[in-house]
């Protein structure tokens, strides 16, 4: 039993809502890879420590928000990292979200016969364009879910459609069965100023 298992993300954080699935992290020392179900999160300790070297966002979140929940030492690995390097990539980050944002729109403007994807895709990007501007807007990572609304840069997105979209994203990967105005709520993704909002954020920093 030569691994560490970890809980992170909205169960940690304490945000867990009907369509949400537990986080499961995953550091196996010399354990089989495959003695793990498929839909944990399996990193390598060697990866993660160089995530932490490197001031990678993921490696701020787990350093956060990760709660060990078993391991054979008698001190965690990640509690043995300490802190990650600062958060370094913020800007290359949020141009690459960005894009992925704009190229989700794209398809969502072109007729896309996969909508429930491409806005989860759109969820996606907000979240974590926002994910990486709170380093530098509020002080320290925001990783909660509504991490577009505690910014001090409004986002454009009523938060009732941010939640819809989000639905869509749990749908998309989780297959969870959902009940939404996917055509409003694309219509409003759509519409909504996205290149002024992200450029804001750049602006405040």
């Amino acid at each position: 039993m030569n691994y560490e298992l970890y809980v992170f993300g909205s169960v940690a954080r304490g945000e867990v809502s009907p369509t949400s699935d537990i986080d499961i992290l995953v550091l196996p020392f010399t354990s089989d890879r495959s003695l793990f179900p498929t839909d944990w999160s399996i990193y390598s300790p060697e990866l993660v420590r160089e995530y932490f070297r490197k001031g990678r966002l993921f490696a701020w979140h787990l350093h956060l928000e990760a709660r060990c929940i078993f391991t054979p030492n008698e001190t965690s690995f990640l509690d043995a990292l300490g802190a990650p390097a600062p958060y370094s990539t913020m800007a290359q980050d949020i141009d690459e979200l960005e894009e992925l944002l704009r190229e989700a729109i794209d398809e969502i403007k072109s007729g896309t016969n996969s909508l429930v994807y491409e806005l989860g895709i759109a969820y996606t990007a907000i979240r974590d364009i926002a994910m990486s501007a709170s380093w530098a807007l509020l002080g320290a990572p925001c990783f909660s879910r509504r991490a577009p609304y505690e910014l001090p840069v409004p986002c454009p997105l009523p938060f009732m459609t941010y939640e819809d979209a989000m639905l869509a994203r749990h749908s998309s990967t989780r297959g969870v069965e959902i009940s939404i105005d996917l055509e409003r709520t694309a219509q409003e993704v759509v519409r909504a100023p996205w290149r002024q909002w992200v450029e804001s954020l750049r602006e405040a920093q």
